[in-house]
């Protein structure tokens, strides 16, 4: 066989050679391409999805942290007016009207028994089930009034209208700091699902969001939603409720393929968040990738084909001239002459340079491809990274500040108290509180509404930022209360304070045709970091000297001194003294 095939004329042999080099290398970089697109495609589907889940994770904690923040606030709202069974129902007409994340909202006693409650306009009430006691077995409820701390359930039907619903409920305490019941409202679980869907990318790929015990709330399924369907028994889900964050692989009974999913678990609540996609779609990619590049493979193919036709028919005319004239010589007596080849006529040595030359301008033009492939590719990845960290960014920002002064918000302000009180192997550094309480506050609301009580509030906030230095921190603490923390002991605190009142019982705001004056009561702590401070008992301590302001009359300052609160006294100031630093 061998034999046979070396026995062949020049031309075929040149032939079968040209496509012998054509064809190998173009396999072996085929095969080469191959590996190296499954390898990249996997890469990116890592990359993208898990940077994905772990993206929507994110804004998801801040929603439920935002709601749990208003639910806390519409609490302390409510607290006075406890006793009128009329005015509590009329601030929670108010609070379901303007906080749109709840669909309803109830106050329950210490007993079970809702005391008050209202649901959104475009909820539909299923009469039913509502009862004076619907709340009194719920988990969530007793949860929060066992342990006095906020909780949210997983998906639920709702007391009120039986469709899936999450519950949130904040103990309400009173005034001597006693539970006297619990706030509970039912979030929306539609704005998680307008969230969920933003989450696009290829023909089947979506994003799904489970509670904590692996039961549906947002999924691209409808049916699923509406029954709650439990995945707990998947294993994604389980490691999703374990904590973890990754990529994997499992088969979808929804799409009815095997799917590459990426997934994270949202911190504190227990929540899980995964981003599934067709695997079948990932082998499309690799495959439509590979189409092209076997493409140009052929038609380089073909064209080496033809090529090495034309080359070995040039190669072998001289030779087959001399055969010719061999033969003529011999038929003629060896009489005449022999052309040899001329100048312009290629050798075995100038074909083969053109071929070898031919083939490593295809070698480079294919790796020049799969190069700007990978720089496009790359390039995309940076950009979406990049949108997503300016997005996370922005949002990081609006959590640390209120939204109507523009000042720090009492979680920020904790936050960094506890990070200043948690320097305690540094030097001894003074630290002082001061709390703002504005006086007679609720009467400028009375009287002239809302709108003008927070221009009160950003004129004052725009004037305690006019006294602020170089590491303190100013905060709006709640409702018409602002907090400072300034690094100077007790004696430079009281001269600041006092500054401070009297710049703010200066202060003339235009309210329409008149002119508003305010004053305020300041509560002022002041020690040493020391390890028997911690946040609560330096905001209890700061609160008790405020709240004896309010009590000595209003419009002065009051120091709270010795570190523990037992043995605290209020140190009288007069409220018109100047201190100076």
């Amino acid at each position: 066989m061998f034999q046979r095939i070396l026995s062949q004329p020049v031309n075929r042999l040149l032939i079968l050679g040209m496509v012998l080099v054509a064809l190998l290398p173009v396999s072996l970089v085929a095969f080469h391409l191959n590996q190296v697109a499954w390898e990249n495609s996997w890469r990116e589907i890592h990359e993208k999805h898990e940077l994905l889940a772990e993206n929507l994770a994110a804004p998801i904690k801040i929603y439920v942290d935002d709601h749990f923040a208003s639910l806390s606030f519409l609490a302390e709202t409510i607290k006075p007016q406890l006793s009128s069974q009329q005015s509590l129902q009329k601030t929670l007409d108010t609070a379901v009207g303007q906080l749109h994340g709840f669909s309803a909202i109830a106050f329950v006693n210490t007993a079970g028994k809702m005391q008050a409650y209202n649901i959104a306009d475009d909820v539909i009430l299923n009469r039913d089930t509502v009862s004076d006691f619907i709340f009194k077995n719920e988990r969530c409820y007793l949860l929060v009034r066992q342990t006095e701390t906020q909780y949210i359930s997983g998906i639920k039907p709702s007391p009120f209208t039986l469709k899936p619903t999450i519950i949130m409920g904040v103990p309400l305490f009173d005034k001597q700091e006693k539970l006297v019941g619990v706030l509970l409202g039912e979030l929306r679980v539609s704005l998680i699902e307008k969230l969920r869907k933003n989450i696009k990318f290829g023909k089947r790929g979506h994003s799904a969001i489970v509670d904590q015990n692996g039961r549906v709330i947002a999924h691209p399924n409808p049916e699923w939603m509406v029954e709650m369907k439990n995945l707990s028994s998947w294993p994604i889900i389980q490691a999703m409720k374990a904590g973890k964050h990754g990529v994997t692989e499992f088969y979808s009974s929804f799409v009815k393929q095997d799917m590459v999913a990426g997934y994270a678990a949202i911190p504190d609540i227990g929540w899980g968040v995964m981003v599934p996609q067709p695997k079948a779609e990932v082998i499309a990619q690799v495959d439509s990738f590979m189409f092209s590049n076997y493409l140009w493979g052929g038609v380089g193919l073909v064209i080496a084909i033809i090529f090495g036709i034309y080359v070995s028919s040039w190669i072998t005319r001289p030779i087959n001239r001399l055969a010719t004239q061999s033969r003529l010589l011999l038929k003629n007596d060896l009489s005449g002459e022999i052309d040899f080849p001329a100048d312009y006529e290629p050798r075995e040595a100038r074909q083969l340079g053109y071929v070898l030359k031919s083939l490593i301008r295809g070698l480079q033009h294919s790796r020049d491809e799969v190069h700007e492939l990978n720089t496009n590719l790359q390039l995309k990845v940076k950009q979406a990274t990049k949108q997503l960290r300016v997005a996370n960014e922005k949002l990081e920002e609006t959590v640390k500040s209120d939204f109507l002064t523009s000042l720090a918000n009492r979680r920020y302000f904790e936050m960094d108290l506890l990070d200043v009180l948690s320097r305690r192997n540094q030097e001894s550094n003074h630290i002082s509180l001061l709390l703002f309480d504005i006086d007679n506050f609720k009467s400028i609301n009375d009287q002239f509404g809302h709108a003008a009580g927070d221009e009160v509030l950003t004129q004052v906030a725009r004037t305690l930022e006019k006294f602020m230095r170089a590491g303190d921190v100013v905060a709006r603490y709640a409702g018409d209360e602002f907090v400072l923390r300034f690094n100077c002991d007790q004696r430079v605190a009281l001269s600041r304070a006092n500054q401070i009142r009297l710049a703010i019982e200066a202060l003339q705001i235009h309210w329409r045709d008149q002119i508003l004056k305010v004053t305020v009561s300041i509560g002022i702590f002041s020690d040493i970091i020391n390890e028997q401070l911690d946040v609560k008992n330096v905001l209890h301590s700061v609160d008790i000297a405020m709240y004896e302001a309010k009590k000595r009359g209003r419009n002065c300052v009051k120091a709270f001194s010795g570190r523990e609160v037992q043995s605290a006294t209020v140190t009288d100031i007069n409220s018109h003294s100047a201190y100076t630093d």
